[in-house]
């Protein structure tokens, strides 16, 4: 029997990439706020779906800025980021009720990120008998990397064209193991969370280090006991004199801090994920936003596949839609739905909100 499949998805990442990828469309409902994120949002996970056949699935986001234990850890945590526009901030703030309304499960720790809901959801599904697949943008999720976890990282190709790593992937890519990842990119540094690491160590300099002393304590104790030049063999002597020195040392430490992810944050169970979705209430509501989409969220409703899907192409889209493709269908909705079911659940989480 096949292993079931959990999906765990970042929901911040997908919906700024959705955000600025269909801004131009300027989508909005009939109160005229902007939903072009949720569509897009809605529309990656309808494409994941449709990739993985996933049997369940959950979606993760960020607490609140001001809730932030690593920006309270370090004040200049992801501070450089610029101000978000209100239309982006608009649809952050309505996407996990929007979710959760569509009956999907949705979890906002307090105090901490989508990465941590993510480490915690492949947590979750090794110990209740699944795999899981982590859906996002972000490359710090390969330090999630298994062999009972993979990471769907989405790039500018869409679901579809995007690469599926496990663990072989992850050493082809960066050259290092999947439990060596949070070192590389500790060593390595990370612009996008204004985390700078140890100067003139990059990622090629940072894997032949891992190499060759596995970590980032053994390559501090080689260093340490006198054996720069072993270090200056891979590295050159400019960067082996910038590791060793404390501005190097206490970025590094920082970096292996703040990049550590939570495994242990108080999820629903995963029985309580399954899919699918009563078609329904997802229609429904949707339709409140004035959002269109139809035949493409069969792999989330349990519905067959369309026609055009067996047309597709690994890596493209299906080559041509009816154009009816979005034609709405509504089903009976079902006595008990799904969020009272997880609410029940999670009645007594306190370390985070279910919508």
């Amino acid at each position: 029997m096949p292993v079931p499949l959990l999906l765990a998805v970042d929901g911040n990442s997908l919906l700024h990439r959705a955000h600025h990828a269909m801004s131009q469309g300027d989508l909005r409902d009939p109160d005229g706020a902007p939903v072009w994120a949720l569509k897009g949002l809605i529309s990656f996970l309808a494409t994941a779906a449709a990739r993985l056949r996933p049997d369940a699935l959950v979606v993760g986001f960020d607490c609140a800025a001001g809730e932030s234990v690593r920006r309270g850890d370090y004040d200049g945590y992801k501070a450089h980021r610029p101000e978000k526009s209100e239309d982006l901030c608009l649809q952050l703030d309505a996407a996990p009720g929007f979710l959760a309304a569509a009956g999907i499960t949705v979890v906002v720790p307090k105090g901490y990120e989508a990465d941590d809901v993510m480490a915690s959801s492949a947590r979750a599904a090794r110990r209740h008998g699944y795999r899981s697949t982590v859906v996002t943008s972000d490359r710090d999720m390969f330090a999630l990397v298994d062999d009972n976890t993979s990471v769907l990282r989405v790039m500018n190709g869409g679901i579809d064209g995007s690469p599926l790593i496990d663990p072989s992937g992850l050493q082809a890519q960066y050259g290092v193991r999947p439990d060596q990842y949070k070192d590389f990119a500790a060593l390595r540094g990370d612009a996008s969370d204004n985390l700078p690491g140890a100067f003139g160590v990059g990622p090629k300099r940072a894997a032949r280090l891992l190499t060759e002393f596995d970590t980032v304590e053994n390559v501090y104790l080689v260093l340490d006991n006198g054996r720069e030049e072993d270090i200056a063999a891979l590295i050159g002597p400019a960067a082996t004199a910038a590791l060793a020195g404390q501005e190097a040392r206490d970025n590094v430490a920082r970096n292996q801090h703040l990049m550590e992810m939570r495994r242990d944050l108080r999820i629903p169970k995963v029985a309580t994920m399954t899919l699918p979705l009563d078609p329904a209430r997802l229609q429904e509501t949707l339709r409140a936003r004035d959002i269109r989409l139809g035949a493409s969220l069969w792999a989330l409703t349990g519905g067959d596949p369309p026609s055009w899907y067996g047309e597709r192409v690994y890596g493209q889209g299906p080559r041509s839609r009816p154009e009816n493709k979005d034609r709405v269908i509504t089903l009976p909705r079902p006595t008990i739905s799904r969020a009272a079911r997880n609410a029940a659940e999670l009645a007594d989480a306190g370390q985070m909100s279910l919508f």
